[in-house]
């Protein structure tokens, strides 16, 4: 099922819930571009355009419409484009345009709640003993109890080889039917197990993913969300092409992966990489009391999602090229281009999927419109085709335009700078990485102070330390 033009409000390219005067102002400028541009194969059928904007501005008419397209079962995810100009100049030299793109599900849809199909991997190399090992297999124990009794959980442990702990199974086959049976059950076997876990030995995580993906694909159905979490304290040794490519045949098996480093010995890289064919979320646990909220969020956003394995389609028009992508939200994070599509995740809860692509726009001789597609595909849950929503940016091209018509909007331009503080935070970290400490610690600065200007008093008190 696709999303089309006959939806009325991406006709006009606004949200369900935009305003009069957007709609209005939007309808306005479709006209403008028509105008400009007569003939072009991709101008709007004028009188579905006026139709769109008749029903729309009369708030019956468009209540009306707005109940039958629900009654409809309409599901279609809605996609926002901002672009940071709607005109570029006529130029010898190739420009730079920055698109915001936010992914969110419709105001009145709820959440899918399905079935989890969640694993767990967790290194136990020597450096992981102590508190770390700890709070995560404390975690465990307060997963098992956030999980219901239809889901399935399995833990491997690995260091330079990988052990199941606990094979895939449903949560009740372990606890019994009720939360009362596991509170009494102090000496079950499954907790025997966890407090039987010690560390030792080097990491290679290859064997941690391999073994812990062969426990979700047990369960890997539409029925359940497939979804395994690495959580490491390290540097892998010699597998990293291993580990890439067992993470892009899970993800076109439909199976998500995000990733955690724990301390500050880990190689955020790797887990960003590890990460990006599904579009998960990696990120940085400072320090072990922290594991169990950073679990605990990530358990409740697999628990309530709108759309699985959403998908940014690279369609460009030649003219185009995209040049870098940073997700935004629900978190910072750099978006791997693989292909003819973009993993961008799943959308959770209420939060959006946020993102900021950059264009290059190859020289422009004459005056024209150039239309930038942004589809994106999606799962709605077990047994549906895939279904698409979308926008379409609409720049034109102008002889010789006012400087001050052509500012990028302040969207964007916020957008931009949280881009550019993550550059020179990865920078310093690379910087470190190789030796250069004093240099690195000099960039730390300058971030700090950027985050002070801004506001961001938890980030440059994070970036002093």
């Amino acid at each position: 099922m696709s999303q089309e033009p006959a939806d009325l409000y991406a006709l006009l390219g606004v949200s369900p819930q935009a305003p009069a005067a957007d709609i209005e102002s939007a309808f306005a400028a479709i006209q403008a571009q028509v105008a400009a541009n007569p003939g072009a194969p991709d101008n709007p059928d004028p009188t579905r355009l006026q139709y769109a904007h008749d029903v729309l501005t009369d708030p019956k008419r468009r209540a009306l419409y707005d109940s039958l397209v629900h009654e409809a079962g309409n599901t279609s995810l809605v996609v926002e484009a901002v672009a940071s100009t709607e005109r570029l100049t006529v130029s010898s030299e190739p420009q730079i345009l920055y698109v915001l793109l936010t992914v969110r599900p419709p105001e009145r849809q709820a959440a899918r709640s399905r079935r989890l199909n969640l694993g767990l991997a967790i290194d136990r190399s020597t450096s992981m003993r102590g508190p770390r090992l700890e709070k995560v297999l404390s975690a465990v124990e307060l997963i098992i109890n956030k999980l219901g009794p239809d889901d399935i959980l399995s833990l491997v442990t690995f260091s330079d080889r990988a052990e199941v702990v606990l094979p895939a199974a449903t949560v009740a086959s372990r606890t019994g039917p009720t939360q009362a049976n596991l509170n009494k059950i102090e000496n079950s076997a499954w907790r025997q197990r966890l407090k039987a876990v010690t560390a030792s030995g080097g990491t290679e995580i290859y064997h941690g993913l391999n073994t812990g993906l062969t426990e979700v694909r047990r369960h890997a159905t539409p029925d359940y969300t497939s979804h395994l979490i690495l959580l490491t304290d390290g540097h892998t040794y010699g597998d990293v092409p291993e580990c890439l490519r067992l993470a892009e045949t899970a993800a076109a098996e439909g199976i998500g992966m995000s990733a955690f480093g724990i301390g500050s010995d880990w190689n955020d890289h790797f887990l960003d990489a590890l990460v990006a064919p599904s579009g998960g979320q990696s990120g940085h646990i400072k320090e072990p009391a922290d594991i169990i909220s950073h679990l605990e969020d990530r358990l409740k956003g697999l628990g309530d999602i709108h759309a699985q394995q959403v998908q940014l389609q690279q369609s460009w028009p030649d003219q185009v090229t995209l040049e870098d992508a940073f997700k935004l939200a629900p978190y910072a994070q750099p978006v791997t281009q693989m292909g003819d599509s973009i993993p961008l995740g799943n959308v959770e809860g209420r939060a959006p999927l946020s993102f900021l692509l950059e264009f290059r726009v190859a020289p422009q001789a004459i005056p024209n419109r150039i239309n930038i597609p942004l589809t994106v595909s999606y799962s709605s849950g077990a047994g549906n085709a895939d279904h698409t929503a979308g926008q379409t940016v609409q720049i034109m091209v102008v002889p010789g335009a006012d400087p001050v018509e052509i500012q990028p909007t302040p969207a964007v331009i916020e957008a931009v700078r949280r881009f550019n503080l993550y550059c020179m935070q990865e920078q310093a970290w690379d910087e470190a990485q190789s030796g250069q400490l004093e240099t690195a610690a000099a960039r730390m600065y300058q971030l700090t102070t950027r985050y002070l200007e801004s506001g961001d008093l938890k980030l440059a008190q994070q970036a002093q330390l």
